[in-house]
């Protein structure tokens, strides 16, 4: 059940990307949604408090979603690895979605998205998928 997140970190640097996916998190039942703006500050989130799922954008400044994805699946700054990680991306390219999940993310979501695309994302990082 998607009740059992509790805290989930958003990394966009759109803000208005940030804000949907805020309000879908907390509609499927999220306690803490943390927002940031760059892998950078996901991986200070990430030390500071941790988090049940992580939605990472790719492009963004500071430090991009791939290099953050990476980072988080080596266990950097005593992270956790297995950490469900949604990439949702407006990269286009047939390699897109191969290159996000050689990274380790755990779902590929591309922009924009529908809420039923989202929610099965969800369900199937937690291994609810029906």
């Amino acid at each position: 059940m998607l009740s059992r997140l509790k805290r989930a970190i958003i990394a966009d640097d759109a803000p208005q990307m940030r804000t949907l996916i805020k309000i879908l998190l907390c509609q499927f039942g999220v306690r803490e949604v943390v927002e940031v703006e760059d892998g950078a500050s996901a991986m200070a989130a990430l030390r500071s408090g941790g988090a049940d799922i992580v939605v990472m954008d790719w492009m963004m400044p500071v430090m991009d979603g791939i290099e953050c994805i990476r980072r988080i699946r080596a266990g950097q700054d005593g992270i956790d690895p297995g950490i469900p990680i949604i990439m949702a991306t407006g990269v286009l390219g047939d390699s897109a979605e191969a290159t996000a999940m050689a990274a380790g993310a755990s779902c590929f979501v591309r922009k924009p998205f529908s809420i039923r695309t989202f929610h099965n994302a969800l369900l199937k990082v937690r291994g609810e998928a029906t």
